[in-house]
């Protein structure tokens, strides 16, 4: 009997180690939408009109303050629904993205928060400054200053009980 029990408990690990295993749930349209926009500030217009509703209202309010993003989206979809109809559309629509004045790279918001692999090149969030802003720097100075002061003063205190 022990044997027969063991039997099964053992091809039941295998069978569970044999079947593959299906994947996290795949990643919303709105992000296909998001990432294609990301990286030139051009939408194709070949997603299903589901995405780009979907896309819109999901939207963070900084990105649709600081960015073309919900123009650009609505300009896709728009196009995408002439394309269904039979009309010749571009492949992809938007205002691109420009440089901020006195930079030569363009100044991209974060879209909203990754929510599948963070580690992926093709993420949302995007950071273009090329240094640590000056005030982050003279605040970190300060606060080591602070601290190594604060160091001395435990070491003398130390050295001056220890000295009786």
């Amino acid at each position: 009997m022990k044997r027969i029990l063991t039997l099964v408990a053992l091809t039941a690990g295998v069978a569970v180690l044999a079947v593959p295993g299906t994947s996290a749930a795949a990643a919303p349209c709105r992000d296909r939408v998001y990432n294609d926009w990301y990286h030139d500030g051009r939408i194709a217009s070949s997603y299903p009109i589901s995405c780009y509703r979907d896309a819109l209202t999901h939207i963070r309010a900084d990105a649709d303050i600081y960015s073309s993003l919900s123009t650009d989206i609505r300009a896709a979809m728009r196009a995408a629904i002439r394309a269904q109809q039979g009309m010749v559309v571009p492949k992809q629509v938007g205002h691109g993205l420009k440089a901020a004045p006195g930079t030569a790279k363009p100044v991209l918001v974060s879209l909203h928060p990754p929510s599948h692999d963070p580690s992926s090149a093709g993420g949302a969030i995007a950071d273009t400054a090329s240094s640590t802003p000056l005030p982050i720097l003279v605040l970190g100075g300060i606060a080591l200053a602070l601290a190594a002061a604060g160091a001395i003063g435990t070491g003398v205190r130390h050295a001056r009980r220890r000295g009786r």
